[in-house]
């Protein structure tokens, strides 16, 4: 959970990272085996949802961002 802004740079930092890492393993496993490399993005990709979760909690937005998901789901 961020408490200031200060974890707020560091969570948006370790996003940064794991956007970067399966960036990498993209490139490396995927054109061999997609499948596995989907296998090995679970864990960044989990990762990378919990700390946006946590962005959104503290600046205040994810039950904004909740209601237009919804909003979305029901026109598409």
């Amino acid at each position: 959970m961020i408490q200031t802004d200060v974890g707020l740079r560091q969570t948006i930092d370790v996003i940064a990272s794991m956007y970067l890492a399966l960036a990498e393993l993209h490139q490396r496993v995927a054109p061999q085996n997609f499948r596995n490399y989907l296998i090995m993005a679970e864990g960044p990709v989990e990762e990378i949802r919990r700390a946006q979760r946590d962005v959104n909690n503290y600046l205040g937005v994810a039950d904004q961002f909740a209601s237009q998901s919804e909003v979305d789901r029901q026109a598409g």
